[in-house]
This record gives C-alpha cells, sequence and structure tokens, in this order.
C-alpha cells in the first residue's frame, strides 16, 4: 500500500542546481512530469523559457482519443459549460492520463492530424492551418492547406491526409521551429508538403502518380509516414523505406529496401511504418522504428536499420499492439481500453 507522508514538499525553494537536475530528469522520461515541476517551482519558472518549440519539449508518447468512454453516457441536452470540452489524453508507453481543453473550433477548426504529439488543425472557412502542443499550450500558423496544392486540383476536390510528421534536425543542427510535413493522397497523384511556422507557403515533393489494380482499387505509392530522430520517413508498398529531404529543395532519398521487394507485386501488399517503443531497440537493429507489410495471406513486421538499410524479422511482437496507419502502445498499460477508443 502506498502511504502517503503528510509532510508538504517546499517546491518553490529548491535549490536552483537542485531544480535543473531534477528538471532534467524528468524532460527525459514525460514532458508532462517537466510541466508539473514548472508549475510548483515558481520562482524557477519564472526565470526560464519554456522553450516549446525544442524537440524535447513535444508530447511524443501523448495520444489524443477519438472517443472516450468516461463521457459517452452524458446526455446530449447537457453540453458542458465551457464549448472546448476537456479530451482524454493517454501515454503511449506508462497508460497515464490526462483530460485537457483544446482550443475553440471557431478559431481552430477541425483536428486532421497529430505529429510527434502535435496537434494539426485546419479552419476550412479561412484555409488556415495551425499547430497546437496540448501540453505547452503553443501554437503557430502554417501556410494555408489548399495553397500548397498543384493548381490542377480545385478545393472541393477529394484530397486524403495519410500521415504527418516534424522534421526537427537539419543538417545536423536544430531549427528554431519545427517543420510540419504532410502527405496527400489526391485523385491522381500524391504530394508531400514541407513547411515550418511563420512560411508563406508549402514546399511540395511529388511523391509519385497513383497506380490502378486491375480490380480498380486505387493504389498510392504511400501508405503513411513516421518521424523518428528528428526526421520524416515513408514506406513504398513494397517496403522501401525514404527519408524527406528538405535541401536545397525538399526531395526523398531512400535508405533502405528490402532484399525480397523484387519477388512481391506492389500492388498485393500495403507497408506501414509504426514506432517500435522498445528502448533497447534504437541504436540496435531498428532505431526505434518497424516496418508492417501486408502480404497476400501475410503479414511481415520488420525492424528497419536505418544507417546500414538492413531490415531484421520481428518474430514477435510481445506487449506491444500496433494500431495501422502509424500508432504503437505497450498492452500491459492498457488493461481498461478496447481498440476502437484510439484516434487511429
Amino acid at each position: 500500500m502506498l502511504i502517503r507522508s503528510p509532510e508538504k514538499r517546499d517546491w518553490a525553494n529548491l535549490y536552483r542546481d537542485a531544480i535543473r537536475e531534477i528538471a532534467g530528469k524528468l524532460l527525459a522520461v514525460d514532458v508532462a512530469e517537466y510541466i508539473r515541476l514548472r508549475a510548483v517551482c515558481k520562482p524557477w519558472r519564472i526565470s526560464t523559457d519554456a522553450q516549446s518549440w525544442e524537440p524535447r519539449f513535444f508530447p511524443r508518447n501523448w495520444l489524443l482519443l477519438k472517443h472516450d468512454a468516461a463521457t459517452a453516457n452524458v446526455a446530449a441536452e447537457a453540453p458542458p459549460a465551457n464549448p472546448a470540452a476537456a479530451h482524454r489524453f493517454v501515454n503511449v508507453r506508462t497508460g497515464a492520463t490526462l483530460r485537457i481543453y483544446l482550443p475553440a473550433f471557431e478559431e481552430y477548426g477541425d483536428y486532421i492530424a497529430e505529429a510527434e504529439g502535435l496537434l494539426l488543425f485546419h479552419n476550412a472557412s479561412t484555409d488556415t492551418v495551425r499547430v497546437f502542443n496540448p501540453l505547452t499550450r503553443a501554437t503557430a500558423i502554417l501556410p494555408g492547406f489548399f495553397a500548397g496544392l498543384p493548381p490542377i486540383v480545385e478545393e472541393e476536390e477529394a484530397v486524403d491526409l495519410t500521415s504527418a510528421g516534424v522534421i526537427t534536425a537539419v543538417d545536423g543542427n536544430v531549427p528554431a521551429s519545427p517543420t510540419v510535413v504532410l502527405v496527400l493522397a489526391l485523385p491522381l497523384t500524391t504530394v508531400i508538403l514541407c513547411a515550418k511556422p511563420g512560411d508563406n507557403q508549402w514546399g511540395t515533393v511529388d511523391a509519385g502518380v497513383i497506380e490502378v489494380a486491375d480490380n480498380g482499387d486505387v493504389l498510392p505509392p504511400f501508405q503513411g509516414g513516421l518521424s523518428v530522430q528528428g526526421r520524416f520517413y515513408v514506406p513504398t508498398r513494397n517496403g522501401d523505406v525514404l527519408r524527406v529531404e528538405l535541401h536545397p529543395k525538399p526531395h526523398l532519398v531512400y535508405v533502405a529496401r528490402p532484399p525480397d521487394r523484387r519477388l512481391c507485386r506492389a500492388w498485393a501488399m500495403a507497408s506501414y511504418l509504426v514506432p517500435s517503443l522498445k528502448d533497447d531497440d534504437v541504436g540496435a537493429d531498428n532505431d526505434g522504428m518497424l516496418l508492417v507489410r501486408f502480404l497476400v495471406g501475410a503479414i511481415d513486421v520488420l525492424g528497419v536499420h536505418l544507417g546500414s538499410g538492413r531490415y531484421t524479422r520481428i518474430p514477435e511482437l510481445g506487449n506491444r499492439v500496433i494500431f495501422l496507419p502509424g500508432r504503437t502502445i505497450l498492452a500491459d498499460k492498457f488493461p481498461s481500453y478496447p481498440p476502437l477508443e484510439v484516434g487511429h
């Protein structure tokens, strides 16, 4: 049994060096714990900058739930006093939960994607895209959504946002603000958009022509993407992994190709990248990234080693559960969450 001590902790008057050390350790574990420390250490909080757009402040492991069972039975005729209702977030590593108020729909519009824990919103009436950190409350405006599309695409045409990510490592340096990457499937092509807060327009990468299978199914070249170690990667249907590079202009670079790619017809499979969530994987055989391939009558899970371009077959997932297109959770931390609650 855990017994809480009645003794009060004087967090506000801790030695500054001790606070710095504690803050660094908390930040390495979970940015939410760091924010709690800032809340109780007022003198230190006033003298420090939140540095909201530094990658270490991204809520990477926090996931917004699409459905909240705790409020599912609330009567529809009794709306919350605040129209921006608190939404439940869960930590995919620990199972911890938070309730966070999201920005008002009238200003921010629809929630369209998540990237490294950052939320993306699109206001269709103003064509405004915003990136929002739900823990630090930092927000920034990106170029208009339709401003980056090819001229032949009309605003009313179907545009499918298949994945989103952020790039925080450029030529070995960490920029002042992240670059947001969107992968869009259009009627006849796939486009990758890149922009950072303050840019006037999106940079674009032509990511390939949409193919059509014999049965009429539409086959986009990419099913989704994943941000890992400050970079953004996309998989092809047969399992190639490409990295988005920003300079000298946005383009794609092959970093890994499976040895059996020529034995598989691309239209017969789909591939997805998901986080490993195994700390001992990083820097070993897969750099924290898994490739999930759907073959005819089979599913392959491979670890991807970005440095050498090698793949390692993963025979068992252990306590990991994968939610496509790009989410992994530690299942033993979620005994009460059915899969349909996850917003992916």
